[in-house]
């Protein structure tokens, strides 16, 4: 029953050993006998190598390679358009998976209960490091007990109840698009359209964010996570500045007609190097880094930072922080470099130790 209900479609470019890392580890799982479909988008290194490798021992493996680069949004939308089955997941393929607990999500998957099928929470991981902190898992107990019920068992709850509890890490949480399966007929028409649209944007998948506020979608969150999120490798080429991103999400983000949750979105902004998500503070450092290194057409994404920064916080309080980001700018590279490096080495010598 499992392999008529849920569908994989691997996304993948240009990362030949991680692919083959990724098809290791779900040859391993119980999903292996489920439709997988890997959309290879035109990498010019041994990607399809890895593919056919694995054609014999995935039963259900189709390969399907673009005849040019469409982009890595554009890839995540003909995901979506690839799906035929009642559940999609839409798989990386530079993360690490742990199927050591799979039947809870197994079991969710079969009664079709559900919208949305959280198997990972990034944002509020399993195991974190930090032991002060508190797994998704954890807030969800707490939730229960002080509720008196006894939903622990099922792991249930409606999207708007989750982000009282995530606040903004349930939007951030939401963009890592290989960390939950979804009901594949939310991509009707109109989502298509708007994802298309909002390509632009980098989040092209925000279209089911802003659908799972808009309607309160039923989730599941499993008892553990299944996918364990990566950084993107460092030999990637990544031409989008710092604040291209946030322009990018807080656009997104103006999808949310509910002036509550759209506030929640658009102030609780990630930084992975802060230990804060407040806009006020995670904005300028976005912009301190991009000058700090270097990065192209600054001048232009900030202006178009500012200005959605205005849709959505109004002229008056618009005017202020776009004050604060102009003063930042202004400042010589330079100071932003000396600063920077020492922060940067740290970082590296951390990853190094790991």
């Amino acid at each position: 029953m499992l392999e008529d209900l849920l569908e994989l479609i691997l996304i993948t470019y240009n990362r030949d050993s991680y692919l083959d890392k990724t098809l290791k580890q779900l040859l391993d799982s119980p999903f292996k006998n489920c439709k997988i479909t890997i959309l290879d988008n035109c990498s010019p290194d041994n990607t399809q190598e890895i593919c056919k490798k694995y054609v014999g021992k995935f039963p259900n493996m189709i390969i399907k390679r673009h005849n040019i680069n469409i982009g890595g949004n554009a890839n995540i939308l003909r995901a979506v358009e690839t799906s035929t089955s009642y559940y999609t997941w839409i798989v990386g393929d530079n993360d690490d998976y742990d199927f050591t607990v799979t039947d809870d999500v197994i079991e969710a998957i079969e009664s079709k209960k559900y919208d949305i099928i959280d198997i990972c929470s990034p944002m509020l991981p399993t195991t974190p490091e930090n032991p002060s902190d508190k797994s998704l898992n954890q807030l969800l107990d707490k939730m229960n007990k002080i509720e008196g019920t006894d939903k622990t068992s099922t792991r249930e709850i409606y999207t708007q109840e989750l982000i009282d509890i995530m606040q903004g890490n349930f939007f951030m949480d939401m963009a890592f698009i290989s960390g939950y399966i979804y009901r594949t007929s939310i991509y009707d028409t109109d989502a298509m359209i708007h994802g298309y649209d909002n390509i632009p944007n980098f989040f092209p998948h925000f279209v089911l964010i802003n659908k799972a506020v808009e309607n309160n979608y039923f989730i599941y969150k499993s008892e553990r996570d299944l996918v364990i999120q990566r950084e993107n490798p460092q030999n990637d080429s990544f031409t989008y500045t710092f604040t291209k991103f946030y322009d990018g999400w807080l656009n997104s983000a103006l999808m949310i007609k509910d002036s509550k949750y759209r506030k929640i979105c658009y102030q609780n902004l990630d930084n992975h190097s802060l230990t804060t998500n407040n806009y006020l503070i995670v904005l300028p450092v976005a912009i301190m880094v991009d000058k700090a290194t270097g990065r192209p057409n600054i001048k232009n994404n900030l202006i178009s930072l500012i200005a959605v920064l205005y849709k959505h916080s109004g002229w008056i309080k618009g005017f202020f922080i776009s004050l604060l980001l102009l003063l930042v700018y202004v400042v010589p590279s330079g100071i932003y470099k000396r600063l920077y490096e020492p922060m940067y080495n740290r970082e590296q010598e951390k990853l190094k130790n790991k």
